[in-house]
């Protein structure tokens, strides 16, 4: 008898519950194993692999990264999505970046009232969603959507069918929002493979759900650095890089506040104390003199002083409010 394969498009392993995508299996049991029981379930048999291969991508309209070339010179969003069983919540996040400089981080996450097999895809929906929106708001001519799950590009092209509710209105959506004239990339790329930004995406996810991570992106910044356009997104990223925050740098030069006052060190109410690299501040600034404040500014460069200024500005305010 002559060998058969099965092409699963859209399946379920239930036993290490995560979904299946583009797996070829050569027996009709194993095929069984991951579309008996799922609601939507997309296969075929062939009776020769390249068939089988040529059913599962041919027409896909999505790229695969490492493999395909696609645009370098435009916004680059990678999204992901993440459920939390013993909460039955789901999460999403979003990266933003242009020329390896991240621009913009988004995450959020929501009780999941669907199907088993529908749940675990529906923050990765809402992130490409939210991605697509983002560049519209921006103006971007063009947007490259990096994804693991398939199904961000062939629900949002119609290459599978919608036979869900979610594909549906995700279909729907992702087209009104194309036909608004961004034009939209879609590219494959493989989950927990060392893709940083990918993997800063991932750990946003389980951040939301309170779901342990791998900690990449923190053994990534052992040895390197991460660029981003200013103060306001480091701080998004501050929970990952953990006592690595520093390896995270601004593009603007912003300063973070809040994480200078965290670090600084305070000799006493009347006294600044420099560092070789940073200025920390003043404790209570009515205290300070202003002879001793112009002293102090001398030793800086002349853009670092606006810093310190506005840092000084930061702390009487801080403690007005807590006077009020």
């Amino acid at each position: 008898m002559a060998s058969k394969y099965y092409a699963i498009k859209e399946g379920y392993d239930f036993s290490l519950n995560k979904k299946v995508e583009n797996k070829i299996v050569n027996t009709w049991a194993e095929c069984q194993k991951y579309i008996k029981g799922v609601k939507g379930a997309k296969y075929k048999s062939f009776t020769s692999e390249t068939e089988a291969k040529s059913f599962l991508f041919e027409g896909s309209g999505m790229l695969k990264k490492g493999v395909d070339n696609y645009p370098m010179d435009c916004l680059h969003i990678y999204v992901d999505g993440s459920y939390n069983i013993s909460t039955e919540k789901y999460s999403y996040a979003l990266v933003a970046v242009k020329n390896n400089i991240v621009e913009y981080v988004e995450s959020g996450s929501s009780q999941s009232n669907s199907d088993r097999n529908i749940r675990q895809i529906a923050g990765e929906l809402e992130a490409a969603v939210r991605g697509l929106e983002y560049a519209i708001e921006k103006r971007e001519e063009r947007v490259v959507i990096f994804h693991d799950y398939e199904g961000i590009a062939h629900h949002a092209t119609g290459f599978w069918n919608r036979n869900e509710e979610s594909s549906v209105k995700y279909h729907n959506k992702m087209n009104s929002l194309m036909n608004k004239g961004t034009e939209v990339i879609f590219v494959k790329v493989d989950s927990h493979t060392g893709d940083l930004f990918n993997e800063l995406a991932d750990e946003k996810c389980k951040e939301e759900l309170s779901i342990e991570s791998e900690n990449a992106v923190y053994s990534y910044l052992r040895d390197n650095t991460i660029t981003v356009v200013n103060a306001e997104v480091k701080s998004k990223l501050k929970t990952l890089a953990k006592d690595r925050i520093d390896n995270i740098i601004t593009l603007d030069g912003s300063v973070d506040f809040e994480e200078e006052a965290s670090n600084s060190e305070i000799i006493d109410n009347n006294t600044i104390k420099e560092d070789i690299n940073k200025v920390i501040a003043i404790n209570e600034y009515e205290d300070v003199l202003y002879k001793d404040l112009a002293f102090y500014l001398k030793k800086l460069p002349l853009e670092k002083q606006k810093d310190v200024l506005n840092y000084a500005e930061y702390l009487y305010n801080k403690e007005r409010k807590l006077n009020q």
